[in-house]
């Protein structure tokens, strides 16, 4: 037997050369999957896309490949209780559960934490719901091991349930008012007799959600659904989602949870938003007609909790949630403020007195018209508010802070920090506040860190909100406005010296006579960092620290390879104190590589010289799936300009060879620029744009803390928050789903665009709007035609419906490599061309797009004319045999004989036979086109002609 087996595995290790070298088997020199077996060049053997391109090609070609796929998972799982699925966990007599995401796994102790500052949290909405007159119920369904820990081993104990403990454990201290419990209900209902979960299920029974739905009504005190309706309601049947995932099936769609939020429903109930989780098909049935209408919000959808579950008018707002989505449950507390504060009733203000505010590590503050400024060091600076009180069993309190617009980085609260962790948020331009939940205590330090990133940043306000419901007591007197203006610690003022190190006169104050001369230690700016210009300047933050007197710092910029002044000595810091100087240098011009130096003014000659090079220059986020992804790995066939940096994984980092697309766009912006070029490579494979086309590595319209759009802001964040352009390549996740609409991508791009990215990066460019480039659907050897084509269109579409979306380069012209990814010389294409389009942007260049078909003609009965109109070039190629154009009469393809050049802007198609009713035209449609010899114009690019599709 073992003998066999390892015949066979020969057998299909030499496949790929046998069959080739066989019989050719229609070869497919292009490495796609639809047109033959991939040809086996040799530069390909360590490329992971040619091997996928052999697996594509067996899954296809072989009829049986899939059942046997399946039946090898069958085996496993019913002989051997074995699965190679990551997401399924299994326990005893074949019980299946969701297993826990390792990989994100930040420990128990993290996990209590979160379940105790989801509990404030929660808390926080409840009572600003409250205020706006309205009832706010939270409910959490018990997770399968939860019910059935008797099959599930050791699974219980994991950081999901721990989540789910802290928040029972806080909820026993100092209770909800709408929070409905459902373990015991449950556990009652499968005692006596209901399966509450399926063997096989990833979601609860009918059973368990009848069970849920009766307790939800009694504790809300709403009214049951009429008599009869639970037994006749339409409630699925059970789901197998974790033995499908097991076996290895096609995914099943998910029905849209809007099917109950119709109404009104004949009772005289309250209307309700219900926000939940896919708990809500089997839970919806049984509660809807409670109501008398349900706004349904699909949480999977919109992953976030904020101003949507309020801006509907309703009565009653319901959150669900399961026990396995805790950790990734997101309440955006400043976005529900901002939606209920102009109508909250029985909530006090008061003023926090920020001249109380006193420095604790690494910063220093000053108080003055605007607020409290603070010269913050980094990441390790933090300052305290004066104490606050807690929140009561009466009265809740939340801190509202509100930093200016200018403000750029991650704030860091702590309040409690061994119970509740660290809050930490990344303000966007809309919104300038952060809403603190306080927690349950006497008396409460809160203790805030500005931003990661060294800089001057102001608090203009901090108001302590208490919300005492429907009989506050009166309002205190305002306090006067602070006439205290100046620094807080107040530094003794001192005389200048009679001249600087350079011959002028300095107006630097001296050292008392009582101090020790100033020692300086300069925090350097990260080797390679690139400042976004902002037109043709930067500011840049100067942070250190000093011993002995403390005089005012100066700083210069000067060239890093000549040591010529750039910027010159300019005062940063008149008056550092506690030991940490920091101050703003501005007006840094575009440029480098430069070196930073400081020095103090009472010893001018002594000079701290920083060692790492930075720059002033342009960044471009470059997002998208996998053939985004590429661009930084795929190719050797560039050198990286002296002038291109990358950053990734959180860090700058200096290019190597590798990454065609991105050597080739950097070094044309650098060299035609010459300026510094940073390429923001946050780009994840395999991820979609909508939450249709989750595939388990995310999508980006998910705003929550964990998902891939959040991590691109934090990386944007971590490089000055600002940057010139976004770059967008992607879209074969929501083609291969099948079911994601021209529309829906069109619209899921726009909100991408304007409410997603436009919101939380700053616009480094002298545009009106930060610029996004778009390049369209590759072409998808193994994709359908219809669904690629409603992704490529929605694509060209969003060029006129987003203001500055442009057209970044096509790809469907270019060479493929392996199942959907590109060829490496595709890529370094593809760079060239999206550079010349930044540089049309910048006014460099007269054209970046190529010809496109303007008209079409039936000039005789077997004779069409196709006119184009040129963008930069003046005629195209090639003169015969061009491919790509298809002919339809009653969309059905009719056969053509030949198209060829007419004139320099005119292509002629010749039909086989004489067609009685009108022709359609179209070029370059669907999933993959024959672009063997395709148009592409003359200029120096040779761009190819657009797309063209009637429909």
């Amino acid at each position: 037997m073992k003998k066999i087996l390892a015949l066979i595995f020969v057998v299909l290790l030499s496949a790929p050369v046998s069959l080739w070298l066989a019989a050719q088997l229609g070869v497919n020199g292009d490495n796609t999957v639809g047109q033959g077996f991939p040809a086996p060049e040799t530069t390909l053997w360590s490329d992971r896309g040619y091997y996928q391109a052999v697996e594509g090609w067996f899954r296809e070609s072989l009829p049986a490949a899939r059942p046997l796929k399946r039946f090898h998972n069958w085996v496993d799982y019913h002989l051997f209780s074995a699965t190679t699925a990551a997401q399924v966990y299994i326990g005893s007599h074949g019980w299946l559960y969701p297993a826990d995401s390792a990989a994100d796994d930040p420990g128990i102790k993290v996990a209590r934490q979160k379940g105790q500052r989801l509990f404030l949290e929660l808390h926080a909405v409840e009572k600003m719901v409250a205020a706006l007159g309205r009832r706010f119920l939270v409910t959490v369904v018990p997770g399968k091991a939860s019910i059935y820990p008797e099959y599930a081993g050791g699974k219980t104990a994991g950081v999901q349930h721990a989540v789910y403990q802290a928040l029972h454990d806080a909820h026993g201290s100092h209770p909800l008012n709408g929070f409905i419990g459902l373990e015991a209900v449950l556990k009652k209902a499968k005692l006596s007799g209901v399966d509450v979960y399926h063997k096989h299920a990833r979601l609860w029974s009918c059973g368990g959600a009848a069970a849920a739905a009766e307790q939800i009504l009694a504790r809300s005190n709403l009214a049951k659904p009429p008599s009869g309706y639970a037994s006749t309601a339409a409630c699925p049947p059970p789901d197998s989602a974790l033995y499908d995932l097991l076996i290895g099936g096609d995914r099943r769609e998910k029905k849209p949870l809007v099917g109950h939020a119709a109404g009104p429903h004949a009772v005289n109930g309250p209307v309700a938003v219900v926000y939940g989780d896919d708990f809500l098909i089997h839970l919806l049935p049984l509660i809807a007609r409670a109501f008398n209408r349900v706004t349904v919000i699909d949480s999977t959808q919109v992953p976030t909790f904020g101003r949507d579950a309020l801006s509907q008018d309703s009565d009653v707002v319901l959150l669900q949630c399961s026990e396995n989505s805790l950790e990734g449950l997101h309440l955006n507390l400043e976005s529900i403020f901002a939606a209920s504060d102009p109508r909250m009733q029985g909530v006090v203000k008061q003023k926090v007195a920020l001249a109380a505010a006193a420095p604790l590590t690494h910063c220093a503050l000053d108080i003055g018209p605007d607020g409290l400024q603070i010269r913050s060091s980094g990441e390790a600076a933090f300052f305290s508010l004066p104490p606050l009180p807690g929140s009561t069993t009466g009265v809740f309190r939340m801190l509202k802070l509100t930093f200016s617009s200018t403000h750029q980085g991650r704030i860091t609260v702590k309040t409690r920090p061994d119970v509740y962790g660290l809050i930490e948020r990344t303000l966007s331009r809309e919104n300038r506040q952060l809403i603190v939940p306080l927690p349950f205590d006497e008396s409460v330090e809160v203790q805030i860190n500005p931003s990661q990133h060294a800089g001057v940043f102001t608090l203009e306000d901090a108001d302590l909100l208490s919300f005492y419901g429907k009989n506050p007591p009166p309002a205190p007197a305002v306090a006067q406005a602070f006439a205290t203006v100046g620094d807080i610690s107040g530094p003794m003022a001192i005389e200048p010296p009679a001249g600087g190190p350079d011959g002028g006169a300095s107006t630097l104050p001296g050292p008392h006579p009582t101090d020790a001369l100033p020692e300086l230690d300069l925090t350097d700016i990260q080797e390679g960092r690139i400042f976004q210009r902002q037109g043709a300047t930067a500011t840049v933050a100067v942070t250190g620290a000093y011993t002995g007197a403390a005089g005012a710092v100066e700083a210069r910029v000067v060239d890093a390879k000549t040591g010529r002044v750039i910027v010159a000595w300019t005062v940063v810091d008149p008056s550092p104190q506690n030991g940490v100087y920091t101050g703003i240098l501005p007006h840094v011009p575009q440029g480098g590589w430069y070196r930073l130096h400081v020095r103090s003014g009472i010893t001018p000659w002594v000079v701290e010289e920083g060692v790492n090079r930075w720059g002033v220059g342009m960044l471009v986020a470059c997002i998208g799936q996998s053939n985004m992804r590429e661009w930084f790995a795929t190719g050797k066939d560039h050198q990286p300009a002296s002038l291109l940096m990358f950053h990734s994984d959180g860090r700058w980092q200096k290019p190597m060879r590798s990454g065609n697309g991105a050597l080739a766009l950097g070094n044309r912006l650098a060299e035609a620029l010459n300026i510094p070029v940073g390429l923001l490579d946050y780009s994840v494979n395999g991820t979609g744009l909508t939450a249709k086309a989750e595939w388990g590595q995310g999508f980006w319209l998910d705003t929550g803390p964990h998902g891939i759009y959040r991590r691109l802001i934090e990386a944007v964040d971590s490089t000055g928050g600002s940057v010139e352009y976004v770059l967008w390549m992607q879209g074969e996740a929501d083609a291969a789903r099948g079911t994601v609409t021209q529309a829906e991508y069109r619209a899921g791009l726009e909100r991408l665009v304007n409410e997603q990215l436009r919101s939380d990066i700053k616009n480094g460019s002298t545009r009106s709007q930060l610029p996004f480039l778009i390049i369209p659907l590759v072409k998808r050897p193994t994709g359908k035609d219809t669904t690629c084509q409603w992704i490529r269109e929605a694509q060209m579409d969003a060029l006129k419906t987003i203001d500055a979306c442009h057209l970044a380069a096509l790809s469907i012209d270019l060479e493929n490599r392996g199942r959907q990814h590109l060829a490496p010389v595709s890529y370094s294409i593809l760079g060239i061309r999206t550079a010349q389009t930044i540089l049309y942007l910048l006014g460099e260049m007269p054209y970046h797009r190529g010809p496109t078909i303007t008209a079409v003609t039936r000039t005789a009965d077997r004779v069409i004319d196709i006119s184009i109109t040129h963008r930069g070039g003046t005629d195209f190629t090639p003169g015969s045999t061009i491919t790509g154009f298809e002919a339809l009469w009653d969309g059905q393809p009719v056969a053509v004989t030949s198209v060829s050049r007419l004139n320099a802007k005119a292509i002629r198609i010749h039909l086989q036979d004489k067609i009685p009713g009108e022709v359609r035209v179209r070029y370059l449609y669907g999933a993959h086109p024959d672009t063997s010899n395709p148009v592409r114009d003359n200029t120096a690019l040779q761009l190819p002609l657009e797309p063209y599709s009637p429909d």
